[in-house]
């Protein structure tokens, strides 16, 4: 199977890029989890990366991940939901190391199409000085990073023919599924 892991961090090497140049108008760091809500889904490549790191845990390290998700999952003060993300625990990712892409670059500023127009947005605890905007130019195109996404799952598909189901994978479900395989 083809190694998809190095879309993700060109995805997070964009992340670093961006907050390396704007860092003083973002509150983004460790511990900051307000993008972090229930809902998402991801691929079914990004789901398979998560999954094929967690069966690779040892038994030991699987049993304190399985203790870590019976801890508070709880939004962060100023979250954009009212849940937080299933992977998310006292503020903490589980899953850090195999985050999707959505996850390794929220913060940055988005340019995307919408009715034949390209809007822009970025999380409301960032760029909150009048004039600390970043520059277009350095937004991520939300398009483009899309469509990769989509040829990665477009690879995924014809390498892995037994893997077809869903294209998206609700990271809800993924949580409960890999609880479900602890002894």
């Amino acid at each position: 199977m083809s190694d998809l892991r190095p879309l993700q961090e060109k995805a997070e090497k964009e992340f670093e890029r961006f907050f390396n140049k704007y860092k003083e108008n973002m509150d983004c760091g460790r511990g900051c989890s307000s993008c972090c809500i229930s809902g998402l889904n991801v691929f079914a490549w990004e789901a398979s990366i998560i999954t094929d790191w967690f069966f690779d845990l040892s038994p030991e390290e699987k049993e304190n991940w399985k203790r870590s998700q019976a801890l508070p999952s709880r939004p962060a003060s100023g979250s954009q939901g009212d849940k937080a993300c299933a992977f998310l625990r006292q503020g903490e990712c589980t899953i850090y190391e195999v985050r999707p892409s959505l996850c390794r670059t929220q913060g940055m500023a988005l340019s995307y199409h919408q009715n034949e127009k390209v809007l822009r947005d970025w999380c409301p605890l960032n760029f909150k000085e009048e004039g600390s905007e970043p520059l277009e130019n350095d937004d991520l195109n939300l398009d483009a990073l899309n469509q990769m996404l989509a040829k990665a799952q477009f690879l995924y598909e014809q390498e892995n023919p037994e893997a077809l189901g869903p294209v998206r994978v609700d990271l809800e479900g993924l949580r409960d599924y890999l609880l479900s395989t602890c002894s």
